[in-house]
């Protein structure tokens, strides 16, 4: 229903448009750019049930559109719309291969000669955009795949599945003894990671773990990461002779700060992954390229990998408390650190 409708307002004032879906949110960004086109539209519930729908909107140059330019839309859509006479609305076209070029273009971020060969991998496709992209190319780099949630019907998006409810994803792991386990949200722009035992990786590990890898690459990089667990990147980091920056947590802002300082890679402890080579865009499947990549490197296992950094520098994870009034306990620790930076 909101593609239809979507499709008759875009044809309505003269714009032409090309059906692509299902694919990953990260796909509409990098195929708005390479196709040439003015505007990208995701329809897409992310990690919510199916009821709760929305759209996000790309720019010409594959980037999500600000805050404020989506206002001036809003504002737009109050006003009078022209419409075109019947002669000059635009044309629709679906366009069904569109999913192996974004394939083919996130595989560059490994190298050509990268075989998973041996590793057995659990997938929890969460019912969406995930559910055919992401077996496929494991399959093509030989892991041997154990998927989960690849059946969507349009109702059962992130069902008792996906990043939202990890227990069946971390079950499968240990069932068949896998190497590791990836749950993705509903529109695979973000990924959770499990060791070989079932042992959800909180996302700080994971974001310093993506710093290497880049590092060891191009060393000298700078890495953008959000200000709130952020001991372990910043040592890695600085072991492997880059450069940390800190950044106000969201898209918006990381990517804002990864333009200006040219940075490689910026990572939120929320599972969200972006990548100057992929337009700043995030990706809900570099990241576990990288990963199995550094495993295969190292000759580690996903838990050996982080052994030492959470013996360093342990997490508790986010603890959120519910206060009466936030007001005046925000003015005693601004009080209290009188002005010296947060982390």
């Amino acid at each position: 229903m909101l593609e239809t409708a979507l499709t008759s307002g875009f044809t309505s004032v003269g714009m032409d448009v090309f059906l692509l879906g299902p694919i990953p949110t990260p796909a509409v960004g990098m195929l708005t750019r390479s196709m040439r086109a003015e505007l990208g539209v995701m329809i897409t519930a992310s990690h919510n049930n199916y009821e709760d729908n929305g759209i996000k909107f790309f720019g010409h140059d594959g980037f999500k559109l600000s805050d404020t330019v989506e206002q001036e839309i809003e504002l737009l859509i109050s006003k009078e719309v022209k419409l075109k006479t019947s002669n000059l609305i635009g044309r629709v076209k679906r366009i069904d291969e569109v999913l192996g070029r974004y394939i083919e273009f996130v595989k560059t971020s490994v190298p050509r000669n990268l075989r998973l060969n041996g590793l057995k991998v659990v997938i929890d496709c969460a019912n969406g955009s995930a559910y055919k992209c992401a077996p496929q190319v494991l399959w093509e780099l030989g892991a041997k795949v154990i998927p989960f949630a690849v059946e969507p019907n349009g109702y059962n998006i992130n069902l008792n599945c996906g990043s939202t409810n990890t227990k069946e994803a971390a079950k499968l792991v240990r069932k068949h003894k896998a190497d590791i386990g990836i749950a993705f949200d509903g529109d695979f722009d973000r990924c959770f990671f499990f060791d070989e035992f079932g042992v959800f990786v909180p996302g700080e590990y994971i974001v310093g773990l993506l710093a290497e890898s880049f590092l060891l690459k191009e060393p000298g990089s700078k890495i953008i990461h959000d200000a709130r667990v952020v001991w372990n990147i910043q040592d890695i980091v600085k072991n492997n002779n880059g450069f940390s920056i800190a950044s106000v947590t969201g898209h918006a802002f990381i990517k804002k700060s990864m333009r200006e300082n040219n940075a490689i890679y910026g990572g939120e402890m929320s599972a969200h992954h972006y990548f100057r080579d992929f337009s700043y865009c995030d990706s809900g499947m570099i990241p576990w390229l990288l990963i199995v990549e550094l495993m295969g490197k190292t000759g580690k296992k996903l838990s050996e990998l982080i052994k030492d950094r959470k013996e360093k520098f342990p997490s508790s994870g986010e603890i959120n408390f519910t206060i009466s009034q936030p007001k005046k306990i925000f003015e005693k620790v601004l009080k209290y650190f009188d002005g010296q930076y947060l982390s």
